[in-house]
């Protein structure tokens, strides 16, 4: 399976900083072990590296999930110890693994000591091939059945922890609404969907939703909620037009539970508070959300679901093709908003173009609008 970047960056080189010492992993999403044999797919290796150094000669205990003492889900791979530079890990339980070190170094009378600890640093996780196999059926996936298998997992003590089933439970939602199911059940088949996606997005600690079968969904999902949903109801006037406004102010607050830069959408969202007269906190937003993007770094790398960036947190994420397509409408909706605000001087208007025009550099909508509503922001 390969790992494309979602949330943040899970490669063979992740670093993680914590307290004293720098941890890397060569992956952070394993497999359980079944019946004792363990496979490559099982195991990590995990190194440390001082931030500062320290003299002397070095002691290392490593802990997992607090302990020192295998057995609890975990075993220390053969030829490797806890007390070393690096370890090499096999696990056989689902769940998070938090990842401690402290290192002793002792030069003649003189005693250093130092420690770091990474909670959730390593998921193992199933692939769950029932779930798998319903959402794989050819040549109609059973939604209704991927539902209530779904179901079954996600209200499972042992997957309480896993991504996995809600995802599956999300694909198995939006396939109920894309082919029109008419039971009763499903009537709130789109807010079910993003609420168990949201659910997989705040569990998924190392990158489960960036594998290629989620991620295409996440992609099949964005797409839906645009196409049919937001860029219909873009200039919904919410007088004129409350119900279809309405769809769109709903559409934008489901939009940013699937992003893994819901910052796209925020401009949007501030629009929706200024015609609701609440001018002060659509400025506050404005300018939050103009400040996070600002912190964006392109990293000038394209995938098939996006352009990687680093965000305002410092994480590497994947701004998805539809982020984009969001970006673009909020940005064209706030600005004519602001232009009108200001009697017409584009100063503040053009403030926000010029600082999302590098991200829509390729968009012939934008350079359109940009240029002949704006003259490019050129005085």
């Amino acid at each position: 399976m390969k790992y494309p970047l979602f949330f943040t960056l899970l490669i063979a080189s992740a670093l993680v900083l914590a307290q004293d010492i720098t941890f890397s992993a060569n992956k952070r999403l394993v497999e359980p072990a079944m019946n004792g044999e363990i496979k490559p797919e099982n195991t990590v290796e995990i190194k440390s590296t001082l931030k500062s150094a320290l003299n002397g000669k070095k002691t290392y205990t490593w802990t997992i999930n607090g302990s020192t003492e295998p057995g609890k889900g975990w075993e220390v791979v053969k030829g490797t110890t806890l007390t070393g530079e690096k370890i090499k890990i096999s696990f056989s339980k689902l769940g998070n693994y938090s990842i401690g070190l402290t290192v002793v170094a002792v030069s003649g009378e003189d005693e250093n000591e130092v420690s770091g600890e990474i909670e959730d640093f390593i998921s193992v996780r199933s692939v769950f091939p029932e779930l798998a196999a319903l959402y794989a059926q050819k040549p109609t996936p059973n939604y209704v059945k991927l539902v209530e298998k779904s179901s079954e997992y996600v209200v499972k003590p042992k997957f309480a922890n896993d991504p996995t089933p809600n995802l599956f439970l999300a694909k198995g939602y939006l396939g109920v609404v894309k082919t029109g199911n008419p039971e009763s059940r499903f009537e709130s088949a789109m807010e079910d969907c993003i609420s168990a996606f949201a659910a997989a997005k705040e569990l998924d600690k190392n990158g489960v939703i960036g594998d290629d079968e989620h991620q295409r969904f996440l992609d099949e999902l964005q797409q839906y909620l645009f196409n049919e949903n937001i860029a219909v109801h873009y200039d919904a006037d919410p007088k004129a037009n409350p119900e279809s406004y309405d769809q769109l102010v709903e559409y934008i607050d489901f939009y940013t539970q699937t992003s893994a830069a819901p910052v796209c959408a925020s401009l949007f969202q501030g629009y929706f508070k200024y015609l609701k007269k609440d001018t002060k906190g659509s400025t506050l937003q404005w300018t939050t959300e103009i400040q996070k993007l600002k912190k964006f770094i392109d990293l000038d790398e394209k995938t098939a679901y996006g352009s990687k960036y680093k965000d305002d947190q410092g994480n590497e994420i994947i701004l998805s093709n539809v982020d984009l397509k969001v970006l673009k409408l909020g940005a064209m909706k706030v600005a004519e908003l602001m232009k009108t605000r200001d009697n017409q001087n584009p100063k503040e208007a053009c403030k926000l173009l010029s600082l999302v025009e590098p991200f829509l550099i390729d968009d012939t909508e934008f350079a359109t609008f940009y240029r002949k509503s704006f003259n490019s922001c050129q005085e």
